[in-house]
């Protein structure tokens, strides 16, 4: 059987009209994390950028995301969902497929228990901070298994319906990620409001901050002490 990149070289070669073979070899989970909301739009960018497939949370790396398009400064509110002022909007780290978060389930020894590992689909909820949706997130790096602790980003919840790994209730101890809006001067040790952009329920979080380092795609900012409200 070819691979698929195979398929996508051929296709490419004879002009790409007829995509049903390159769709078929698609997840067809329409899950929308590549950036297109199903597989044959998908399809369509692959006979234009190949290594696109890298996008795919079920074939490739499920590293690399289209960046969502730049906010406006004049399309913020700074105002969560209850109307309650925030300080800053924590977007995902370029490359990342969702948010990035350090958490720690209510069980620890339950991380090496499952034999979790990097590139596993989890779900769970994080009761502690009160958040009332269940998430799930890819593991990023391999497991502190004398910890307990995972570093993973919250994707869908389509993944999770295939092949997840539920972890149950959980602590988020850490946020990561890029300011480039703000309303006050960033600075280790101060605790700020924080909106993170993707938020289900646009809920404002608070956290501590103790990195913080400016790049070129922004303010890179991890924030540990977490809680909504």
């Amino acid at each position: 059987m070819k691979d698929i990149r195979e398929i996508i070289e051929d296709l490419r070669k004879e002009g790409g009209e007829d995509l049903t073979e390159l769709t078929e070899r698609l997840p067809d989970k329409n899950c929308g994390q590549c950036g297109f909301p199903t597989c044959e739009e998908f399809a369509e960018l692959l006979m234009e950028e190949p290594d696109a497939l890298k996008r795919c949370i079920f074939i490739g790396e499920g590293k690399v995301v289209p960046e969502a398009p730049e906010l406006r400064e004049e399309d913020i509110t700074w105002m969560d969902i209850l109307d309650r002022p925030y300080d800053l909007i924590l977007d995902r780290i370029p490359g990342d497929p969702g948010p990035r978060e350090t958490i720690l389930p209510f069980n620890p020894a339950n991380v090496e228990k499952l034999g979790i590992k990097k590139g596993d689909i989890l779900f769970g909820r994080p009761t502690s901070t009160g958040c009332p949706v269940t998430h799930c997130g890819v593991v990023m790096e391999e497991p502190d298994y004398f910890n307990g602790t995972i570093v993973w980003c919250i994707v869908g919840p389509i993944p999770a319906r295939e092949k997840g790994i539920n972890i149950g209730d959980y602590t988020p101890t850490a946020y990561e990620g890029v300011v480039r809006h703000s309303r006050e001067k960033i600075q280790v040790g101060r605790r700020y409001y924080f909106l993170p952009r993707y938020c289900m329920l646009q809920s404002r979080h608070s956290g501590l901050v103790n990195v913080l380092a400016k790049r070129g795609d922004g303010m890179r900012v991890r924030l540990e002490g977490i809680w909504i409200g």
